[in-house]
């Protein structure tokens, strides 16, 4: 279980000394194999680890850089390219200690959680580097009422902008990796000018709240995410099933058209969004750019061709 005497006696210990509710712990003897952790219990759970080891492979969860392990093989990635910048001043003892915020996917739930990670060196050789790492990680729940408020849109109350940059990039790596589907909507209010200009900009705030509860009624997965992505524009980002976008954009648009909010300016007399999407496989290029640019055409191609309608990217 334990490959020398030295990591089984600071194991105990932590176990003895870090028996906190909720806190994960581990253990990274550098010396003996620096790819294999030691972690408690509580970790095991909230990460889904074999509970009945205690050694675990960091190249299939980095304690260090908890899932921006899944960025380390992308070369542009710079979060990736700074936890590992950090993670080398740590054990070079030019950082006394590791900080680090990161998302972890559960597969579970589908969703997004996020946590606070720290690690110190326990044990150096006499050069100062380290042999022996330890670090803690945190769910992120004492401040989350902080962080609503920096990631909520304050006329919509859907994700803003901030929220949707962070999330879309998460999803595509995780994507790359696990050989899934991620995918993007773009929705954008039809002649939303001239609803603001003839009935006056409070009743267009009104009018965008409740497309807003509209988009997010017709989203029924965890790890569908709605967003305000700028003035009359929202966003979805989606994951893991390309034959669910399409009926998601349907609905969202059936959704608001269910609203019957009078616009005289328009066709129908009523107000309607038009969609475009893009469902993909990620692969080494693609970027979070990829995906808005080909849902952005899709768009397009749903307003030049009458507006109130859905169009995927590759029938553009």
């Amino acid at each position: 279980m334990f490959p020398n005497a030295r990591i089984k006696q600071y194991y105990q210990q932590c176990e003895e000394l870090l028996s906190f509710s909720g806190l994960s712990w581990w253990l990274i003897d550098l010396e003996a194999d620096p790819n294999v952790f030691y972690c408690n219990h509580t970790m095991c759970e909230t990460f889904h680890l074999d509970p009945k080891l205690v050694h675990h492979s960091v190249s299939h969860t980095c304690p260090i850089a908890g899932d921006y392990n899944k960025y380390i093989a992308i070369k542009s990635s710079d979060k990736a390219q700074h936890v590992f910048d950090d993670y080398l001043k740590l054990r070079d003892n030019t950082l006394s200690e590791y900080r680090n915020r990161f998302p972890y996917y559960d597969e579970t739930q589908e969703k997004i959680f996020y946590f606070t990670s720290r690690a110190k060196a326990l044990v150096r050789d006499e050069k100062g580097r380290a042999t022996l790492l330890l670090g803690i990680i945190e769910p992120e729940t004492a401040s989350e009422e902080l962080y609503n408020q920096a990631s909520l849109d304050s006329l919509t109350g859907l994700r803003n902008r901030r929220v949707f940059d962070s999330e879309l990039e998460l999803l595509i790596n995780l994507a790359r990796r696990e050989g899934r589907f991620v995918s993007l909507l773009l929705c954008d209010v039809d002649h939303f000018k001239s609803y603001n200009d003839t009935m006056g900009h409070y009743a267009g705030d009104e009018c965008l709240t409740k497309i807003a509860c509209a988009l997010s009624e017709s989203c029924s997965r965890e790890t569908d995410t709605v967003c305000r992505y700028g003035g009359e524009e929202f966003a979805v980002i989606t994951y893991g099933d390309d034959q669910y976008v399409s009926r998601l954009a349907e609905n969202m648009r059936l959704g608001v058209l269910g609203l019957a909010l009078p616009h005289l300016e328009t066709e129908l007399g009523k107000v309607t969004i038009s969609i475009g999407y893009v469902s993909l496989i990620p692969d080494e290029k693609t970027t979070p750019r990829t995906l808005i640019e080909n849902a952005d055409r899709g768009l397009y191609h749903a307003k030049r061709n009458g507006r109130n309608q859905c169009s995927d990217w590759r029938f553009t």
